[in-house]
């Protein structure tokens, strides 16, 4: 399975090994990440797809030079029934195609065992928010907090009773969907979200503060039941896009897969004001061609121009009948070259730049300058999806790049990197690249920390596991500084063991909102 090997069982390792170079003493925080992995064998033969899978988060925890590395199980609802039970018992209607299609992201067929209990496993992102990092997996549960220092499940946040709903129809009472990948204010720590579904009012927007209140608002006049994966934030909008990789779960009757790809529907840009979600909104089609942005880099404002920058794809690198046949392995090896769209405020009019030709996906930036002008982007680039290998730092005002290519003896995995400044009041891109690699061919992993500034000269320091980490696709940095805005609580190992885990009633039915979230300044 290569880097898509499941890591399958829980582990610390304290004080890791360095093998080269030295851990930056200035480093104070974590870099979280989570992916789906096998708990146990589902139910239904050939459904192999993530969703069906239980997520996994993975910390690797900085102070005073050194770091331990850990990873946990996120409990989340249907975790904690299956753990209980000893087998699985979630079974899908997208779940018996046995090709790419089974996804499990269609509805539960419901029985005895799984009544009321949320079906997804939370394991497409983790997030830092009010002094705990958050969890999503974008559909089919609601986001769930982890403790920043112990990784233990704390519960679903207090606010998934006011989410929209998902895809799936709720199991139960504060079954909602969210993003995983909710933009924020690093200042105040507002979180800029929403949810989709493929049935009217297909988006819902929340934004959530860290005090656990959240302001809503359903999107009736939203075009059609987009995908929307990603966002942009300005320091005006919410840049919501709505391209056609469609989700519909009627597909599944017809025998299709839950995804699809409809070019003929037009690119839709929402314009949010980002200090009223209640204003107008400004719906603005596009006119380009058929293309697809699956993670965004940022955004500037340039004069009367907003410009949206990140990797651009043909098509959504999925299958698709149209191109794929049923019964077919499918191994998503395109990528998008790094472009932008850029939108003229005065007229209306969208144009499409392609600014290299090199593969490239996982678009970082400094996440402090989240929502203002900013300079630097960092991504990993390769010859496909699954070969990228070259991380690379890139001045979006001018195109000038600088690169370093990770090669090792046996072919390894380059996972999404992450952005760690020197300090909080570090200059914009003053810090460190932290990447996270698979040597699979050797069941073995590494962690390689760069100056930022001199991406060049290769790794500062390189942090060795004596195993292969499981397949994460996205990630965060915490800072932990005692000037940091939402620092973790100081108080957090000790609290997560003090607030009861999700789950009703011990088999994992009902969300009980007992786990709010509030800021380090009010811990």
């Amino acid at each position: 399975m290569g880097p898509l090997k499941p890591m399958r069982f829980e582990a610390d390792v304290d004080d890791v090994i360095v093998a080269e170079g030295e851990i930056p003493p200035e480093l104070n925080g974590g870099f979280y990440r989570v992916g789906p992995t096998w708990k146990r064998p589902a139910l239904q033969e050939g459904n192999n797809g993530f969703p069906v899978q239980d997520g996994m988060v993975q910390a690797l925890i900085f102070r005073e030079g050194r770091a331990d590395f850990r990873n946990r199980w996120i409990r989340t609802p249907k975790y904690l029934a299956e753990e209980r039970a000893g087998r699985a018992l979630f079974r899908y209607k997208d779940g018996d195609f046995g090709d790419w299609r089974s996804y499990g992201l269609g509805e539960v067929v419901r029985d005895q065992w799984t009544h009321g209990i949320p079906q997804g496993n939370n394991a497409v992102n983790v997030f830092p928010f009010a002094g705990r990092i958050v969890a999503s997996g974008e559909m089919g549960s609601p986001p769930i907090a982890l403790d920043p220092i112990t990784l233990d499940t704390i519960g679903v946040v207090s606010w998934s009773v006011a989410l929209g709903k998902s895809v799936v129809d709720p199991a139960c009472f504060g079954d909602g969907a969210f993003t995983a990948h909710p933009k924020w204010d690093p200042v105040t720590g507002e979180l800029y979200g929403w949810g989709y579904s493929d049935r009217k009012p297909y988006t819902t927007l929340h934004w959530c503060r860290p005090d656990g209140t959240i302001r809503s608002r359903e999107l009736w006049d939203a075009p059609y039941n987009a995908l929307t994966h990603d966002m942009w934030l300005t320091e005006r909008y919410v840049v919501l896009p709505f391209q056609p990789f469609l989700v519909d779960r009627e597909r599944i009757d017809r025998g299709l897969a839950i995804f699809g790809w409809d070019p003929s529907k037009p690119i839709v840009l929402a314009l949010i004001p980002r200090d009223d979600i209640d204003a107008p909104i400004r719906w603005i089609e596009a006119g380009i061609e058929p293309e697809y942005i699956m993670h965004t880099m940022s955004a500037n404002t340039d004069g009367n121009r907003l410009v949206l920058d990140g990797p651009i794809f043909d098509r959504p690198p999925f299958p698709f009948e149209d191109q794929v046949e049923f019964g077919k392995d499918f191994v998503p090896f395109s990528t998008g070259q790094i472009g932008r769209w850029i939108l003229d405020l005065d007229s209306g009019k969208v144009t499409s730049e392609r600014l290299d030709d090199r593969a490239v996906e996982f678009p970082r930036i400094d996440e402090r300058f989240y929502g203002k002008a900013y300079r630097w982007g960092f991504l990993v680039a390769g010859e496909n999806l699954w070969s990228l290998n070259t991380l690379v730092r890139r001045d979006v005002h001018t195109g000038a790049e600088d690169a370093y290519t990770i090669e090792r003896e046996t072919p390894v995995a380059v996972f999404e990197p992450v952005f760690a400044p020197r300090s909080p009041s570090a200059p914009e891109g003053d810090g460190y690249v932290i990447v996270p690699v698979s040597r699979f061919m050797e069941n073995l992993s590494e962690y390689l920390i760069f100056d930022a500034h001199h991406i060049p000269d290769g790794p500062v320091a390189r942090i060795e596991l004596p195993f292969q980490i499981g397949w994460t696709p996205h990630g965060h940095w915490m800072d932990f500084s005692p000037e940091a805005p939402y620092a973790p609580p100081r108080t957090a190992a000790s609290a997560a063991t003090e607030l009861p885990l999700p789950g009703g009633d011990g088999n994992g039915r009902g969300i009980a909102s007992r786990a709010p979230l509030v800021p380090a300044h009010a811990a």
